[in-house]
């Protein structure tokens, strides 16, 4: 066996005839009597190849039993969203809410649309922040109007009240106000807190 740096080919023959002679060399000091150390190249090569039928007896076995749990499976029908219903609105699908998460061909034409972000978004928002030990966040939507300002200069869209999420609402003396139950309640459909009770 080479010690050098250098790469010189050696055979598939040799490799093996080296790891041989290494577990026998070894076999001296850790079990001389063991009756299930090889104790010849030959059985030491039978020893490999047994190995080797067994891992692919074993992934026979998993192929096998997977394509059975395959043909035996039941196939689930899936039904369209919303019976093929087109929505028409630009509201979410959830609370009816004004979103920006609407296909681009039906994005109200009163509302601007941000460009995507340049690389150097993208950099400073994501690697730079890693960088100073800050979490990575997606680049903020921008006001899309003159391109030849820099980025860092144009204003962030202002995001729609259901896709601003985690604010918390803070109240005139600064903290918090406090919702009693009875009052959410009535904010909540009454055929929706019959399912979620049954």
């Amino acid at each position: 066996m080479s010690h050098t740096a250098s790469k010189t080919w050696v055979s598939k023959e040799t490799k093996e005839y080296e790891a041989w002679t290494k577990v026998r060399d070894s076999v001296v000091h850790i079990s001389p009597l063991s009756p299930y150390i090889p104790k010849s190249f030959g059985e030491w090569i039978a020893l490999k190849i047994a190995q080797k039928e067994a891992i692919c007896s074993r992934i026979a076995r998993r192929i096998a039993t997977r394509n059975e749990t395959r043909d035996h499976a039941a196939v689930i029908a899936v039904s369209p969203a919303l019976g093929v219903k087109e929505l028409s609105d630009n509201l979410s699908l959830v609370l009816a809410r004004e979103t920006i998460w609407v296909p681009v061909e039906r994005y109200p034409a009163d509302r601007l649309l941000a460009a995507w972000p340049t690389i150097d978004e993208l950099k400073h928002e994501g690697d730079d922040r890693s960088k100073s030990g800050y979490s990575r966040f997606p680049p903020l939507p921008r006001d899309p109007g003159n391109e030849t300002v820099n980025w860092k200069q144009r204003s962030p869209l202002a995001q729609r009240p259901f896709d601003d999420v985690g604010r918390p609402i803070i109240a005139d003396g600064g903290v918090p106000p406090n919702y009693p139950e009875q009052e959410m309640l009535r904010l909540v459909g009454d055929g929706l807190l019959a399912d979620l009770n049954n």
